[in-house]
C-alpha cells in the first residue's frame, strides 16, 4: 500500500503540470510517435511500460523503418523494469510533455546498470560515431537502486540532455565517463538530485573523452561528489551545487601521474553551497580556470596542487591553475569579460493547427530533387494563414535520404520555428541558404536540422535587430547584420562579418580540413563560446578586424597533421581573443604552431621548443 500511495502521489504530480513548460505536437503519425496513443503505454505508474518505451526509442531512431521520428511522452508515470537502450547510431529524439509531468521510474530492487543507456553496448564503443541523442523535458527516477545510474549518456559531435530532472538513490546521476571515445555533447537546464556522484564527465575510466559542456546545471544532495572531471575537457556556466561533501574535483585518472591525461575544467559563473568546513568546494590537480563563482560552507573555495595554489576566500573573481600563456607581455593575465546572454525563450506552439508540414507542400526526402520551392511555399502559406511552425518529417534509411536545398528560403512574417521531427537532414547546393531579415519574426529558431556528412545550408542573419537561435543544427552560420545569434549543440562552421553583431555558442563542434581562414571566424564582432571541439587540418578559430572572442573549454583533436603544417590552431589579427581551458591531443603529429598573433604589422608565433611535448593544456591564453 505504501508503494501504491507513492505511485498515486507521483501520478498526481505528473498530471499537475498542464501548462508549465508543456510540449504538444501535431497529430502526424509520420512525424511523431505518441507512446500512449501509438504504442499502448499506460503511464499510470502501475503497468510495466518498458516494452512500449523501448519500442518507441527504436522507432524514433528509424530501426525497422525508413523514417526517424520524435518520440513523444505525454504526462504520466512510466514504470520500467530494466535498462532502456539506444540501439542505433543516430537518434533518438525524446520529448516529454513537461519536465515534472513525465516521470520514467525504475522499479525498486531492479539495480540494472542505468535507467537509460544511449549506446548499444555496455562496453567497447567501437568508434566515435554515435550521434544526435536528444533527451528533453522529462524526469528520470532511479528510486531505491543504489547500483544504478540515471543516464549513461554517450553521444558524439552533437548530443543534448535538456530540461531533465534526474533523481534517486543511485550511483551516478548522469554518467558520461563510463566508456571511452565519448563526446563532445551537452547538458543544459538540468537538475540532478541524490546519487553518490551527480555528474561524471570523466571518472576513473580510460583517457579518451572528447569534451562536454554544462550549461545551467544544478546538482544537489549527492553523498560523495557533485561534478568529477578526469581525462576530459569540460566547460561549465552557471554551475550550482548544493549539499555535497566534495562539490567539484578536477583530477588525473587513478593510476597515472601523466599531466596530459588530466582533466581540463573551465567554470564561469555559479554558486556552491554546503556544510563541509574541513574540505574545499573545488579540488584540483590538473588544469582549472574559474571566474565569478560564489562558495559558502567550505574550508576554502579552491584547493589546487598546481603553481597558482589555493583560493581561501569564499568568492572567486578569477583563478588560473597555471600562468597565462601570451605572445605579447603587455597582454593582461585575465579575460575580456564579454557580456554573457542566455538564449531567448522561443514560445512553444501549443496550438496544433499552427504547425505546417513542408512535406505537404512537396518537400520530399531522398529523390535528389530541389526542395527550395516546396519549403518556401509552406512558409508563404503559413504567413498568409498566421501559422508559426514549419516542420519537416524525419528522414531515415540509406543514402540518398536527404532534403535538397539549391536556392534561398526567406523566413518571415509569423513563422518563428523551423524543426526537424527526427533527423531533419538537409543538404545544400552552392546557393542553398535560409535568410533572416528585417521582415522576420522577432526571434526565429531552427531545431534538428542536420547535413550529417553533406554540405550544410547557410543560415544568414542579415537583420538589424531580429534574433536567430539554433539548437542541434549543423547549418553554416553567417552573420552580416546587427541581430543577435545563439547556438546550442551545433556542429557548425561560423562566420561573423559584421562589427555590430554578437554571437553566443554553447557546445560548438566545427570540423573539416583545408580551411585556411578558420572553421570559426570572427571578423569584427563579439563571439562568446562555451565548449568547443575541433578536428581536421584547418585553422580552427580566427579573430580579426577588432573583433572580440572568448572561448571557455577547447578540446582540439589533431590526428596526424604533417610535421611542417603551416597553419596555427588559432589566429588573432589586430583583435582580442582569450581562451580558457585548452587541451590538444593527437596520436600522431600535433600542430607545430599553436597561436599566430598580429599587432599592427608585427606577427608573432607560439611554437613549441625542441623537445617539448606536442600536446597542450592551458588554463588561459591571453591575446588582448
Amino acid at each position: 500500500m505504501k508503494w501504491q500511495f507513492g505511485v498515486v502521489a507521483l501520478l498526481a504530480i505528473a498530471l499537475a503540470y498542464p501548462q508549465r513548460g508543456r510540449f504538444l505536437f501535431p497529430e502526424d503519425a509520420e512525424a511523431i510517435i505518441d507512446v500512449k496513443r501509438d504504442l499502448g503505454a499506460k503511464g499510470d505508474g502501475l503497468a510495466d511500460d518498458t516494452e512500449a518505451l523501448q519500442k518507441g526509442i527504436d522507432l524514433s531512431c528509424g530501426i525497422g523503418t525508413n523514417r526517424t521520428k520524435i518520440l513523444y511522452l505525454p504526462n504520466g508515470v512510466y514504470r520500467i523494469t530494466k535498462t532502456l537502450v539506444v540501439r542505433s547510431g543516430i537518434g533518438p529524439w525524446i520529448y516529454g510533455e513537461s519536465r515534472d509531468g513525465v516521470i520514467i521510474k525504475l522499479d525498486k530492487g531492479t539495480n540494472c546498470e542505468a535507467v537509460l543507456r544511449t549506446h548499444p553496448r555496455a562496453e567497447d564503443p567501437g568508434s566515435a560515431d554515435w550521434f544526435m541523442r536528444t533527451i528533453y523535458n522529462l524526469t528520470i527516477d532511479v528510486g531505491e537502486n543504489p547500483q544504478t545510474d540515471g543516464v549513461r549518456f554517450f553521444s558524439n559531435n552533437t548530443g543534448l540532455i535538456k530540461n531533465l530532472r534526474v533523481r534517486g538513490h543511485g550511483r551516478v546521476g548522469i554518467n558520461s565517463s563510463w566508456m571511452e571515445l565519448n563526446g563532445p555533447n551537452m547538458i543544459q537546464d538540468t537538475v540532478v538530485e541524490g546519487f553518490e556522484i551527480g555528474v561524471s564527465a570523466g571518472g576513473q575510466g580510460g583517457p579518451a573523452l572528447w569534451g562536454q559542456t554544462l550549461s545551467r546545471v544544478t546538482i544537489r544532495n549527492c553523498s560523495r561528489i557533485g561534478l568529477e572531471v578526469r581525462s576530459n575537457c569540460v566547460a561549465a556556466e552557471d554551475l550550482r551545487i548544493e549539499n555535497v561533501p566534495l562539490p567539484v574535483i578536477c583530477d588525473l585518472p587513478e593510476g597515472t601521474d601523466w599531466f596530459w591525461w588530466g582533466g581540463v575544467l573551465s567554470i564561469v559563473g555559479g554558486e556552491i553551497k554546503g556544510n563541509n568546513p574541513q574540505g574545499p568546494a573545488i579540488l584540483n590537480r590538473s588544469v582549472l580556470y574559474v571566474r565569478d563563482l560564489k562558495t559558502k560552507g567550505y574550508a576554502m573555495a579552491i584547493k589546487s596542487e598546481t603553481p597558482n595554489g589555493d583560493v581561501r576566500a569564499n568568492y572567486v573573481e578569477e583563478y588560473l591553475s597555471h600562468g597565462a600563456k601570451k605572445l605579447f607581455e603587455e597582454a593582461p593575465s585575465h579575460t575580456i569579460k564579454l557580456p554573457i546572454k542566455r538564449e531567448p525563450e522561443v514560445p512553444w506552439e501549443r496550438d496544433k493547427k499552427k504547425w505546417v508540414c513542408a512535406n505537404d507542400f512537396g518537400a520530399q526526402p531522398g529523390d535528389n530533387k530541389d526542395d527550395t520551392e516546396a519549403i518556401q511555399r509552406a512558409i508563404d502559406w503559413a504567413v498568409r494563414e498566421g501559422k508559426t511552425v514549419i516542420y519537416l518529417r524525419g528522414v531515415g534509411g540509406p543514402d540518398p535520404n536527404w532534403y535538397t536545398l539549391e536556392g534561398e528560403v526567406r523566413i518571415y512574417g509569423s513563422v518563428r520555428y523551423i524543426i526537424g521531427c527526427g533527423f531533419g537532414r538537409i543538404i545544400a547546393g552552392p546557393n542553398g541558404k535560409f535568410i533572416i531579415d528585417d521582415q522576420s519574426a522577432p526571434v526565429v529558431k531552427f531545431e534538428n536540422i542536420q547535413a550529417f556528412g553533406g554540405t550544410p545550408a547557410v543560415v544568414e542573419n542579415r537583420s538589424k535587430n531580429k534574433v536567430l537561435v539554433l539548437e542541434s543544427c549543423d547549418l553554416k552560420v553567417l552573420g552580416t547584420g546587427k541581430g543577435d545569434i545563439f547556438m546550442t549543440n551545433c556542429p557548425s562552421h561560423v562566420e561573423l562579418r559584421s562589427k555590430e553583431q554578437s554571437l553566443w555558442a554553447r557546445q560548438l563542434n566545427p570540423e573539416g580540413g583545408g580551411n585556411e581562414m578558420g572553421l570559426v571566424r570572427n571578423e569584427g564582432g563579439n563571439l562568446w563560446i562555451l565548449g568547443m571541439k575541433c578536428e581536421g587540418d584547418s585553422l580552427y578559430l580566427r579573430t580579426a578586424n577588432g573583433g572580440k572572442t572568448e572561448l571557455f573549454g577547447a578540446f582540439l583533436y589533431t590526428p596526424g597533421v604533417k610535421p611542417d603544417f603551416p597553419l596555427p590552431l588559432f589566429d588573432i589579427d589586430n583583435a582580442k581573443m582569450c581562451i580558457m581551458g585548452v587541451r590538444e591531443i593527437s596520436f600522431g603529429n600535433t600542430y607545430p604552431t599553436k597561436m599566430r598573433e598580429k599587432r599592427g604589422e608585427e606577427v608573432r608565433l607560439y611554437q613549441l621548443k625542441p623537445g617539448e611535448h606536442g600536446w597542450i593544456g592551458w588554463a588561459l591564453y591571453s591575446g588582448w
